[in-house]
């Protein structure tokens, strides 16, 4: 007879799911094959910046002989990088803005200005 229960989903919901042994080991002594399917949405690669739908389209560009650089890559993950927010010091922004606003009327302009007027 198969049981039931009530599953947390973790947002407030609840749900009546079927529920079985959660785990039942290997069936053999060979090893579980790796799966690559096709991706859900685009994925852009690190090798050429374009993006692709299709797991061996992607792989084509990691070879030397599928991207601009004619480089060999490795891939690792597609973890993101967790981005740290930047943390300024008010005395040293005011003492650039000084030092900005001193170049400017002593017409010590950078050449990008400079080249502007």
């Amino acid at each position: 007879m198969d049981a039931y229960d009530w599953i947390d989903l973790g947002n407030g919901r609840f749900v009546y799911r079927k529920v079985g042994p959660m785990c039942r080991g290997p069936r053999s002594e060979l090893a579980t094959p790796m799966l690559v399917r096709a991706f859900s949405e685009p994925v852009q690669s690190m090798a050429d910046g374009k993006w692709y739908d299709t797991p061996r389209d992607l792989e084509r560009t990691y070879k030397a002989s599928g991207n601009p650089r004619g480089e060999e890559f490795t891939p690792l993950g597609n973890e993101t990088m967790k981005t740290v927010e930047a943390v300024a010091d008010p005395k040293e922004r005011r003492a650039h803005v000084k030092q900005a606003m001193q170049d400017v009327m002593t017409g010590n302009l950078p050449p990008e200005i400079a080249a502007i007027e």
